[in-house]
């Protein structure tokens, strides 16, 4: 019975040979409490590849989230910019430095840009 045990907690180090807990913290947790616990812990434990997977997914997460803010801050840039440029012109127009059709003309050539 003592050499089940032992041979089955070798078994359950190499399983986590290729986890987080590594081959001697899955054969020592199964020595010490039981094949069967070190297995369902062994299994609990993730592997590298999950672990560089996650980090992955959250690099591509962040990059995206500073790619979105950095669209919404020059979409808020240009709707100011374009607000300043029809003041502008709404002010040439007072001073009648510009007809209404230029106004206008030009108006729809900043809106449409």
């Amino acid at each position: 019975m003592i050499f089940g045990w032992f041979v089955l907690s070798i078994i359950v180090g190499f399983v986590g040979s290729g986890r987080n807990i590594g081959f001697w913290g899955a054969f020592f947790l199964s020595l010490i409490l039981s094949p069967l616990i070190g297995i369902v812990v062994t299994l609990i434990s993730k592997s590298p590849e999950e672990e560089s997977y996650k980090r992955e997914v959250l690099k591509t997460q962040v990059a995206q989230k500073e790619a979105l803010e950095k669209l919404s801050s020059e979409n808020t840039e240009t709707k100011l910019s374009i607000a300043d440029e029809i003041k502008k012109l709404e002010q040439l127009k007072n001073d009648n430095l510009i007809s209404e059709e230029e106004f206008n003309t030009l108006k729809k050539k900043i809106i449409n840009n």
